[in-house]
């Protein structure tokens, strides 16, 4: 005799089976997340330390980032060619960058950013400008990536007369270029803003001025 009725429901097919020792979703978003937190946390430090002026140096390191800074406008010198008529001076400016606005740096601490400049006088534009071709093409030899630096407008001081940049090894930005005041040649040498113990009152403003 039948006990089942003709046209019964099908019965619901059983859950499956959750695999044992597998991740859910859930919990493998979470695994693959994790290296890519911690690596944002490390890079997110990396430019906090930055922003607030790198590791802090002592005084020693300073005083040779100066020198170092000096030297490699020195050296752009020595790349000229033609050569200007005088004999240029290396002459200090300040930075208004290179400042601690958000108090980072503690007692003893200070900062700085070396800059330079030096004037030049050609014996023509076309000197000048030769100068800057024959820069740009060692540069270029030497591996460096080398920018243009756009000719003032028509209107302005040193109108016609591009110039030419790079950054060497130590992040010291070098420059063949017309003073933005006097729109005259110049080299210009700035090194990087730097954190240090002032051990002993030491301010490079207080060099005096270096020749050749």
């Amino acid at each position: 005799m039948r006990t089942t009725p003709l046209n019964s429901p099908p019965k619901p097919p059983n859950p499956p089976v959750k695999p044992v020792g597998f991740f859910s979703r859930g919990q493998l978003a979470a695994v693959l997340a994790a290296p890519v937190l911690v690596a944002l946390l490390a890079f997110g430090s990396q430019a906090w330390e930055s922003f607030a002026g790198g590791p802090v140096r002592s005084t020693a390191q300073f005083s040779e980032h100066v020198m170092a800074t000096r030297q490699a406008g020195e050296d752009v010198y020595d790349q000229l060619s033609p050569m200007p008529l005088n004999q240029a001076y290396a002459e200090k400016e300040g930075s208004t960058s290179c400042v601690d606005d958000l108090g980072f740096d503690g007692t003893g601490v200070t900062r700085d950013e070396p800059i330079y400049t030096w004037e030049l006088d050609f014996a023509s534009r076309r000197d000048y400008l030769a100068a800057v071709v024959h820069l740009k093409a060692g540069w270029s030899e030497e591996g460096r990536t080398v920018k243009d630096i756009p000719a003032p407008a028509e209107g302005e001081r040193g109108h016609g007369l591009p110039g030419v940049s790079t950054t060497d090894e130590h992040g010291t930005e070098l420059a063949l270029c017309l003073d933005y005041f006097t729109g005259e040649p110049v080299i210009r040498a700035e090194g990087t803003c730097m954190r240090y113990h002032d051990e002993y009152g030491y301010d490079y403003d207080e060099d005096g001025e270096a020749g050749w």
